[in-house]
């Protein structure tokens, strides 16, 4: 374990070499075609629209020029790649940077397709490098990548471009806010360095973001406002308007704004009124759609040793204005950063743990994992915050984490080391009966399970006699099986050991008596 950690880091050393003189030539390239007159675009990064069925392309440019994007699935004969423009907008507050922001929306796209596409600017001679996505599959496997307060000073932002990159197909990445640290910093200089660091993945992997703490400050906020684009919202975006939903795969993802509680107090009533409205329709689709995970970046629980967060206080304020509504409405699981560290809680609903598991949990679990920035801050937890923590860890690695999203009822969480890959937690999460938590709810299992019901549908499709092999040559559903088999075997033992006394009531019941003489 020592020496694969030691390959590891060694690996992660000479990547982050390469990726600096990477960096270095792109450097001087630019300065090249500043001289040749290109304005060759660059931070290319994706993220979904309104829809997974459509794609927002965003990147910058030295110079002010048209944003036009070029796609196709695979065939680049003139014919087959489409030709689509957006959006330019002149950002000056990027003194130090690239001034010009692009933005171009590709719509109508097919699920489980991989589509190839560039990006230029009027002239053909100012063509990007060739990037492609895969547009999500509801009906397949979806894993996400998560992680909270990652900037240019993360020591293992190397390392998690290559593992976005991998082998690991993921569907997207959600940022969990505190971008950058900052995006405004040096005026623009930062926000430049960051987008360009993780251009390999931002544009091939939709990385989704949410507001965090720092991108309100005074130089940030518009940097926000403009490098990014939520689904269904105006672009520029509108710093009343930072909340958007998802439908991914399975899951309904809500990804909100915390900070309107704690800054600009007007916009509190408007995000609950589009919660509930949101929140309400998610529940009208629920067989869909059955996960509701919310995005966020301050955590309602937490067990920093830090008093003044607002997690540790008896009366916080993001758990006083959202656990309620989530309860009410059966929301999954809840996704923060803000702590650099990470904590994993039981299903829990003001501060009283529901369930000492992860089956049919009827309150919402916690997770924070901010530390991903925490060569910027560390923060420790020594002592849980209440018996609702069920894992901290007291590592001051940086950690990111991994969800796997199988199928309705069965999703699995793991959190690795951002330099080793070592695994740090994992759990699975199983959940049949999606809605909201204040209802009491009993799942009874179909007697035959889930190999039952693919049977039922298979003969009714099918005028074959009925075939029994199924259920013995399928592999899953083994416990709903081995459960019907246990309770038949218990039914034929009492039918033996009182059919004496099962034979007469029935005989009462069904043999017709003679009436006696008088």
């Amino acid at each position: 374990m020592i020496m694969g950690n030691f390959t590891s880091l060694k690996y992660a050393c000479f990547l982050s070499c390469l990726v600096g003189c990477v960096g270095a030539l792109s450097a001087k390239g630019n300065k090249v075609d500043k001289i040749n007159g290109r304005n060759i675009p660059q931070q290319v990064h994706i993220g979904f629209g309104e829809t997974t069925n459509e794609m927002v392309v965003m990147w910058s440019t030295e110079h002010n020029d048209s944003s036009v994007v070029e796609y196709h699935t695979g065939d680049n004969s003139d014919e087959n790649v489409k030709t689509v423009r957006g959006n330019t907008v002149y950002f000056p507050e990027n003194a130090n940077g690239l001034q010009f922001f692009h933005r171009v929306l590709l719509s109508k796209l097919q699920p489980g397709v991989k589509y190839y596409y560039a990006v230029r600017g009027e002239k053909r001679e100012s063509i990007s490098d060739q990037f492609s996505f895969v547009t999500p599959d509801s009906n397949e496997k979806q894993i996400f990548m998560i992680y909270g307060d990652m900037g240019t000073m993360t020591k293992s932002l190397p390392f998690i471009v290559y593992e976005a990159t991998g082998e690991t197909k993921y569907t997207s990445i959600f940022h969990l806010g505190d971008i950058a640290y900052d995006l405004g910093r040096e005026n623009g200089a930062i926000g430049d360095k960051f987008f360009t660091k993780v251009e390999r993945m931002a544009a091939r992997i939709p990385y989704m973001t949410i507001p965090g703490d720092h991108e309100m400050f005074p130089k940030s906020k518009n940097q926000y406002l403009h490098r990014i684009s939520n689904p269904g919202k105006e672009w520029p975006m509108r710093p009343e308007d930072l909340w958007y939903s998802v439908n991914i795969g399975k899951v309904h993802f809500i990804c909100i704004s915390t900070e309107v509680f704690f800054t600009n107090k007007m916009n509190i009533q408007k995000i609950m009124d589009w919660l509930v409205q949101d929140l309400e329709e998610a529940n009208t689709q629920r067989q869909k759609y059955p996960w509701i995970v919310v995005m966020a970046h301050r955590p309602l629980y937490c067990s920093t040793d830090d008093k003044n967060e607002d997690c540790t206080k008896a009366h916080s304020v993001v758990r006083t204005h959202l656990e309620d509504m989530f309860y009410f409405y059966g929301v999954d699981l809840v996704f923060s950063g803000h702590q650099h560290m990470y904590e994993r809680t039981w299903p829990v609903y003001k501060n009283r743990v529901l369930a000492y598991n992860y089956l049919d949990p009827r309150g919402t679990v916690h997770i924070v994992i901010g530390n991903m920035g925490n060569v910027y801050l560390t923060e420790k937890g020594s002592k849980p915050g209440g018996p609702w923590s069920s894992f901290i860890s007291r590592s001051e690695h940086e950690m990111y984490g991994r969800l796997y999203v199988y199928n309705s009822t069965h999703i699995y969480w793991e959190v690795r080391g951002a330099q080793d890959n070592d695994l740090y937690d994992s759990r699975w999460i199983i959940q049949r009966i999606h809605g909201p938590f204040n209802k009491s709810s009993i799942f009874i299992p179909d007697p035959l399970g889930a190999a039952g019901a693919a049977w039922r549908r298979q003969q009714e499709d099918s005028s074959d006699f009925i075939n029994l092999r199924f259920f013995y040559m399928n592999g899953d559903d083994y416990t709903n099986r081995i459960t019907v088999l246990t309770f038949t075997v218990i039914i034929l033992l009492f039918g033996l050991c009182f059919k004496k006394k099962i034979l007469n009531i029935v005989r009462l019941c069904f043999v017709k008596q003679e009436s006696l003489p008088k």
